[in-house]
């Protein structure tokens, strides 16, 4: 077995499982609240699939699409918000051969595609191919899921942005003046999933500041806790229950408490 792809594989579990809880934060959000969702890596997978077959016209291409609107309309295992109902979407991309991490976002109200890269210093002049697919690829997608036939909380077919632009690429934006990564630390999917999580509070992706050890063991013990939680129970399902009534506080003593410096 191939080392390299083991890592991978492990590293895109563990993206996975930091970007479901930020789905699961994101279905307690209200309609009149800045909503947002999240797609997991195998969005990327579906995009260059279909992006590949697409355009050399092959059968295969409409398994693809229905994955793609699927998730579009939140259909897809795990569930996310329907994309018509949210104003971005947070998305894990890996740019495959550099095996590097970064956050994109689709900000649907301005149709354009924000990168956030805990290494801009290095990005190329034009987008990375994986980028470059979903901007091309993305319209005909929303077009075909009836996206802009969607009229709960927000009237698609009234925002200035998709005027007779519907067949248009989106627009990229690389996000300047965040925080980055230290050159050949291999940060970057604690850094993609901090970014994530920073925006989806409301709040500016600082320019630094960033402890990644403490995240590290933040997201260990996120993971940890998915981990006992799958093995005590497998067969949980993705279904949006109701909030659970908030418990009755007990104020404890002071000399009970254990303070840590």
């Amino acid at each position: 077995m191939d080392c390299r792809w083991a890592v991978k594989a492990s590293c895109r579990q563990h993206i996975d499982v930091i970007f479901y809880y930020l789905q699961k934060k994101a279905k307690l959000q209200t309609q009149e609240q800045y909503r947002y969702t999240t797609d997991n890596c195998l969005y990327k997978v579906y995009i260059n699939n279909a992006y590949d077959r697409y355009f050399q016209q092959q059968p295969e291409v409409s398994r693809n699409e229905e994955c793609l609107i699927n998730i579009i309309k939140g259909f897809s295992i795990p569930s996310g918000l329907p994309w018509h109902l949210v104003d971005e979407v947070y998305i894990p991309n890996n740019y495959g051969d550099e095996f590097h991490w970064v956050l994109v976002v689709v900000v649907l109200k301005e149709r354009c595609i924000r990168v956030y890269d805990s290494m801009l210093r290095r990005r190329r002049s034009e987008p990375s191919s994986e980028i470059q697919k979903q901007v091309k690829i993305l319209p005909t997608y929303l077009d075909m899921s009836d996206f802009l036939d969607q009229k709960v909380r927000t009237d698609w077919s009234t925002i200035e942005a998709y005027r007779d632009r519907m067949a248009n690429p989106f627009v990229v934006q690389y996000v300047d003046g965040i925080v980055q990564q230290t050159i050949g630390s291999l940060n970057c999917g604690p850094f993609a999933a901090a970014y994530a999580e920073y925006l989806s509070d409301g709040l500016q992706v600082p320019n630094d500041g960033l402890d990644v050890g403490l995240l590290r063991k933040i997201y260990a013990a996120l993971l940890w806790k998915y981990g006992e939680a799958i093995a005590q129970k497998p067969y949980a399902t993705d279904v949006k229950d109701p909030q659970r009534p908030k418990s009755n506080s007990i104020a404890l003593d002071e000399e009970q408490l254990v303070h840590i410096d």
